[in-house]
């Protein structure tokens, strides 16, 4: 199933957060490579990540790869052979959770999500259009080998990251993605650019077929939801996280108080919005929840 198909049906659900899901089930992730590690090491706990948010209703969920570019793999030791390898073996351990019905799509986080400094949340990291766009271009080709046809540009917090996506989407022609940002508020991306520059320029992203907002606080997103309806030209998707701060220095999440996400969903849902997950802090339970009031 492509994803026009599924952004053309009222409600999707996306799964929910990978990393914080799998600590929850016992296993560390604080490490260079974060979740990505336990590819080599611990690859059931993966598969078992990915099978519980089938089994509670999602219907889109994310390869393990989000923090796992070549360069992640190389600044742990490891070779490029063995970069692609356990980028492969993430594409299988999602697929072998998924239904007939279920898209694997692979995940795409930003340069800052390399650096584990909690940049993906600040954007504040500059390289140039070259350097970003080598970066995504490794992995992205690595996972079209492996079968994979949808992606997700995701917690993208740099308006010139989103100019390099844009730059190298146009060279391929047989993929389907959606792109999706952080916010500093409702109005501007997490680096400071208004949120109208941001959707004016991904309204002319080829091969984006959604466009919407991960990782941040129910609060924020829906304060920014009319704001996006209103510049995007995209169908939107929203994953919000547990509302929770990033504390990248001990790599952890300091609590805070956020709004239900289901209560917001079902908002979301009557403004149109058309795909809903979420990130880190939402689980397996959540997303079913999420599929209870959504799609009753």
């Amino acid at each position: 199933m492509k994803l026009q198909d599924k952004l053309k049906q009222d409600i999707t659900l996306l799964d929910g957060g990978f990393g914080t899901t799998v600590e929850q089930f016992g296993y560390d992730v604080k490490h260079p490579l974060w979740s990505s590690n336990l590819i080599k090491h611990q690859p059931e706990a993966v598969y078992n990540v990915h099978k519980a948010f089938v089994d509670s209703g999602a219907d889109i969920i994310l390869t393990n790869t989000y923090q796992a570019a070549v360069p992640s793999f190389l600044n742990s030791g490891l070779t490029r052979d063995d970069a692609v390898y356990y980028l492969q073996q993430a594409v299988t351990l999602a697929r072998r959770a998924a239904t007939d019905q279920t898209i694997v799509a692979g995940s795409l986080g930003p340069y800052g999500a390399m650096l584990g400094n909690g940049a993906e949340y600040t954007g504040d990291y500059q390289l140039t259009q070259e350097d970003y766009i080598h970066y995504h271009q490794e992995r992205l080709d690595i996972l079209i080998a492996a079968g994979i046809t949808v992606f997700a540009f995701e917690t993208i917090p740099n308006i010139e990251e989103i100019k390099a996506i844009k730059t190298l989407l146009a060279d391929y022609h047989d993929i389907e993605c959606w792109l999706s940002v952080t916010l500093r508020d409702k109005n501007h991306l997490s680096d400071g650019t208004p949120l109208k520059d941001v959707c004016e320029i991904v309204n002319t992203i080829k091969n984006i077929y959604a466009f919407g907002v991960n990782c941040t606080s129910v609060k924020v997103i829906d304060t920014a939801v009319e704001g996006l309806l209103q510049h995007s030209k995209h169908p939107l998707i929203l994953y919000p996280n547990g509302g929770r701060i990033y504390d990248a220095v001990n790599k952890r999440w300091i609590d805070q108080t956020d709004s239900s996400l289901v209560e917001a969903a079902v908002r979301w849902k009557a403004q149109g919005v058309k795909i809903i997950g979420g990130c880190c802090q939402v689980g397996p339970e959540e997303i079913e929840e999420l599929g209870e009031r959504l799609k009753s």
